[in-house]
């Protein structure tokens, strides 16, 4: 077999046609399994590119964009990864309707259990503030927060495990060098520096309306469950969720009022059978992981929590001027790597800015630590 023939090349030749998925590949490979003429020996990609159909379809034509697709991500830096490959997610995998590639930048987290924490793009400010709690508390036990990068739940999920130094997933309904929404840059490169942006779709492509379910079903089948936490009545939260329970994920959802319409969506889900959610401890119980210990991250009790808001007032009251990153760390004597996670907490919660660099400096009106008298 040719370079231009391996598996991955063909199996990403063949991923360029849109909505081609592993389901696809496996009946019409099972097809040619009953074509006569083929080689035994040949792989279930390279039987499938022989068929004289099959291989009309895939012209050079296809090839020359494989190659054009290759470049293009050893350019920006994104990996190819491919289905059967060691890197493709494990969960995902076994989902039928996997993609036959996935296009990422940064590193897939090594964790075994990823949660998809999902919701309105137009939550309440409540809504929000219980997305990046409950995401945080997870990503204090060791769970991978998996969410959309869209606006609103989505951004609070990501930004909810990155304030507690844990891991996160971007799933994106378009390329992942196409910024979607168009605020969300800093987000990325937040999430890049913890986790991974991923996609199906190859760089470049453009985020149509279409192609948010079809990510939908991503973000479920890359974790073991999915949480609402706020959905009005057409949300694609929902979306997410009927993937979910198709994949044999697990739903759960956040109770809201019934008065209110933000929560339509996720009161749904529970009457429909969607196991309840208050906090991250629910989370745990549904997925059998009610034992497991915190995280050795900051946060990880009363007492750290305690030496957080300390910490956050130190840093207020040094930034009297526009400093660096590591000006503060020096001065402070906190490590880098420890004070980053609360920079960007600090960042979230408004009361410190982030300019080019990573120069920080004090917002014109900073907020009061949140975390003051616990």
């Amino acid at each position: 077999m040719t370079r231009e023939q391996t598996p991955a090349d063909i199996l990403l030749r063949i991923s360029l046609v849109e909505g081609f998925t592993a389901s696809h590949l496996v009946r019409l490979a099972e097809a040619q399994d009953r074509a006569p003429g083929l080689p035994e020996e040949a792989s279930p990609p390279g039987r499938l590119l022989l068929h004289k159909g099959i291989e009309a379809a895939l012209s050079s034509k296809a090839a020359e964009r494989a190659h054009e697709v290759r470049k293009t991500c050893a350019r920006i830096g994104a990996q190819i990864v491919t289905l059967g490959s060691d890197e493709y997610p494990s969960l995902l995998a076994s989902v039928p309707d996997a993609p036959l590639v996935l296009y990422r930048w940064g590193s897939l987290p090594a964790g075994g259990d990823p949660v998809a924490v999902v919701g309105s793009r137009a939550p309440t400010a409540a809504g929000k503030e219980f997305t990046r709690g409950l995401s945080a508390d997870l990503a204090l036990k060791g769970i991978t927060v998996v969410s959309g990068m869209a606006r609103g739940i989505d951004a609070a999920a990501h930004e909810g495990a990155l304030s507690a130094a844990g891991e996160t997933i971007a799933v994106l309904g378009c390329g992942v060098d196409v910024l979607y929404p168009p605020e969300a840059g800093r987000l990325r490169e937040n999430i890049l520096r913890r986790g991974s942006v991923v996609s199906e779709f190859p760089p470049g492509t453009k985020p149509l309306p279409h192609r948010f379910p079809a990510r939908n079903r991503l973000i479920s089948g890359m974790a073991r469950g999915v949480v609402v936490t706020e959905a009005p009545a057409r949300s694609g939260a929902l979306i997410t969720a009927r993937y979910a329970l198709e994949q044999g994920r697990e739903v759960m959802a956040v109770p809201g009022s019934p008065v209110f319409p933000h929560t339509e969506g996720s009161n749904r889900l529970l009457q429909e059978g969607a196991a309840m959610v208050t906090g991250a401890a629910d989370v745990l119980m549904v997925l059998g992981l009610a034992g497991r210990g915190w995280n050795s991250s900051p946060g990880a009790g009363v007492g750290e929590k305690e030496k957080e808001c300390d910490l956050e007032r130190r840093i207020l009251r040094f930034l009297s001027s526009k400093r660096h990153v590591n000006d503060i760390a020096a001065s402070l004597n906190v490590p880098v790597p420890e004070l980053f996670p609360r920079l960007l907490d600090m960042e979230f919660q408004k009361m410190i800015e982030r300019g080019r660099g990573d120069y920080y400096k004090k917002t014109s009106k900073p907020g009061t630590p949140a975390r003051d008298g616990v």
